[in-house]
């Protein structure tokens, strides 16, 4: 099974890139093949220009585009990592979205309405955040960001949701104990859903 695993945290040592490490070591160990875009490192550009906009309707796809709609394509299961900011995406996450998942690749519109056009694809995304997971539901914001990124990007264009694993609450809130623990999740989501 191929896994394309797109990371979107700026610091080394953080806890989002831990449990990325984790999930690749989780499926190389069981014979799986994975590719990283670590966005940052990668210096993606996030912000969609009018030529990137063009190019969805004249078919020529800038070149760093076509990359990482290439790596979709190729993969079985896309796994984003990121933190909660401001309940969303962190912008380059946000950016590699508006810029990748464009319209006539990702999806477009029928007689009937929007149309995935990325079928036969599974996606989990691991989320965390400071905020405890009480606040989080009880304040709809979990909602909101389960819409917005599941059903609103994922299932939109024609990816099944897996799952939509969230850790909170992380920093001055949490244990080592609890953090050990939600690294251990971590492997335990990909042992049982592979």
């Amino acid at each position: 099974m191929n896994h394309l695993v797109v990371l979107a945290h700026p610091r080394e040592g953080s806890f989002t890139r831990d449990i990325c490490d984790i999930y690749i070591r989780t499926v190389r160990a069981l014979g799986h093949t994975v590719v990283l875009r670590d966005l940052y490192a990668m210096k993606f550009n996030p912000v969609a220009s009018v030529e990137d906009l063009n190019g969805n309707r004249t078919g020529k796809i800038p070149q760093d585009i076509k990359v990482e709609q290439d790596h979709l394509l190729w993969t079985d299961v896309i796994a984003l990592f990121h933190p909660i900011w401001w309940i969303d995406r962190p912008a380059i996450l946000k950016g590699y979205i508006d810029r990748v998942f464009t319209f006539g690749f990702a999806y477009g519109y029928g007689p009937s309405g929007p149309i995935g056009l990325i079928k036969g694809k599974r996606s989990i995304i691991f989320t965390s955040a400071g905020s405890t997971q009480e606040h989080f539901d009880a304040s709809g914001k979990m909602g909101a960001i389960r819409v917005a990124q599941d059903m609103g990007t994922m299932e939109f264009c024609g990816i099944d949701m897996i799952e939509h694993v969230h850790f909170s609450p992380l920093g001055t809130r949490s244990t080592a104990e609890m953090v050990e623990g939600y690294k251990r999740r971590v492997e335990e989501v990909v042992r049982a859903n592979s």
